[in-house]
């Protein structure tokens, strides 16, 4: 049985490697990677947390924070390349997941050959970015669908997916965090540069791509950073329309505040002691919503971009205003340090589940390996 699975981020990574382990242990499965978008970018670092058996493909190319024709040029790249994956591999089923740009023109090129796909992260909403389109039309290109709580399960089934064809899951990515080995915290102060005795906020904001003003987030966080001066960790912007030049704002502030720290990825070792070490995180990253609760970190989501996601208690929401952002800073300074471990999106044993819901579906279709079941259900 030959799976075929898509990154096309530094972020899905964390997602889909619970997802590729599961998978690569079973003998009767060839499990395929096609690694693209900014996996593609220069000096992308390498890709931690493939399965040994794996057979990995690469092509298309970065969308570099760049907008308009050079993200669409390189959109076009990357179906392309995914084209000829799909053709030399011949898959069974193409895992694909999330919302991204990059994601898009991977699932466009299986439609030709009528690959099944299975989609992860289904029925979410974040009114304030492209995601939200993107995320809605890949569930319509799908077949299957792993879904990460239940409201994005009920919203699928109202956009007429059958609910026979929906497994709940919960989100893969929690079962990365769980997995990771524990750093005290002068052991992550020591590898990241901050300093050991202090509480340190852990940022992570990107352009809000549905917004008049992409920036303006990027803007606001920063303005409040310079405002309640502290320790700060601050991660990279992804690769959306904006990206570059929010990324450019982040180099230019912490090149001005010696207590901020950026670091582009903190990779599955890091982050997860950044959730497990920070004080609070502040940005408008899916993270803060997702996976933060885990941890029961307090977070600070910034504006509409995910505005529709389900959240814990430990998330507020605040205007894109550098004031509002500072008095929630203030307001969470009074309260205790943490909340309850927590989350709409599973327990952490998620990636077995969406192997098995691949597995199960694909065996249902090639009984005995006989492709005629599977070729009626591609017609």
């Amino acid at each position: 049985m030959r799976v075929l699975s898509v990154s096309s981020s530094r972020a899905d990574v964390g997602v889909l490697s619970p997802v590729w382990r599961a998978l690569a242990a079973r003998d009767d499965v060839e499990l395929h990677l096609f690694l693209t978008g900014m996996h593609r970018a220069p000096r992308a670092p390498a890709v931690t947390g493939i399965p040994e058996t794996a057979i990995v493909h690469e092509g298309g190319a970065d969308l570099g924070g760049a907008a308009d024709r050079a993200a669409s040029d390189a959109m076009a790249r990357i179906a392309a390349d995914c084209g000829k994956v799909i053709d030399a591999v011949d898959p069974d089923v193409m895992l694909i997941m999330g919302d991204r740009l990059d994601m898009m023109p991977a699932a466009m090129a299986s439609l030709p050959f009528n690959t099944p796909l299975m989609h992860l992260h289904g029925g979410e909403i974040t009114e304030g970015a492209i995601d939200d389109r993107i995320r809605h039309a890949l569930s319509k290109l799908a077949h299957r669908h792993c879904v990460s709580s239940e409201g994005a399960r009920d919203r699928l089934i109202a956009m007429d997916v059958a609910a026979a064809h929906i497994t709940f899951t919960g989100a893969p990515g929690l079962d990365t965090l769980r997995a990771a080995p524990e750093l005290s915290k002068a052991d992550f102060a020591a590898r990241t540069g901050l300093p050991p005795e202090d509480d340190f906020r852990l940022v992570t904001v990107h352009p809000e791509t549905n917004a008049r003003d992409p920036l303006a987030p990027v803007h606001a966080v920063l303005e409040a950073m310079a405002a309640r001066p502290a320790p700060t960790l601050i991660t990279a912007p992804n690769s959306d329309p904006g990206g570059a030049e929010a990324r450019a704002l982040i180099d230019a502030f912490t090149e001005a505040h010696d207590w901020a720290v950026f670091i582009d990825t903190l990779g599955p070792e890091l982050y997860p002691n950044a959730l497990r070490h920070a004080a609070l995180m502040i940005g408008n990253s899916s993270s803060g919503v997702i996976e933060a609760g885990l941890f029961g970190l307090p977070v600070i989501d910034v504006g509409d971009r995910q505005k529709g996601r389900e959240r814990g208690e430990n998330v507020s929401d605040v205007a894109v205003d550098a004031d509002a952002i500072c008095a929630a800073m203030d307001r969470l300074a009074e309260t205790p340090k943490r909340f309850a471990p927590g989350t709409p999106y599973g327990t952490g044993d998620s990636g077995p589940k969406a192997a098995a819901a691949v597995l199960n579906w694909a065996g249902a279709e090639l009984v005995g390996g006989d492709k005629r079941v599977q070729e009626q259900a591609r017609r």
